[in-house]
């Protein structure tokens, strides 16, 4: 009953031995050191396409957005 609990350690165990016999205990260590230890680096997402600028709104036929910085007289 207690190995049903983790049922995903017993396809892992596998998976590791033949990543050691492969790169060698140390590499795989360093490398479970190194993804621990060491923040991912995120991919840049890829532009909103709703955010288009007001000359492709304009070239596709979409009215002109509204102004996001207030005008000073708005703030008085």
């Amino acid at each position: 009953m207690i190995a049903d609990l983790h049922p995903q350690s017993a396809r892992l165990r596998p998976a590791i031995h033949r990543l050691i016999d492969r790169h060698g205990a140390t590499a795989v260590s360093w490398a479970l050191v190194r993804a621990l230890l060491m923040p991912r680096r995120r991919r840049p997402r890829p532009p909103d396409p709703y955010h288009l600028s007001p000359h492709m709104r304009r070239d596709i036929g979409l009215p002109p957005l509204e102004r996001h910085v207030p005008r000073y007289y708005d703030l008085r």
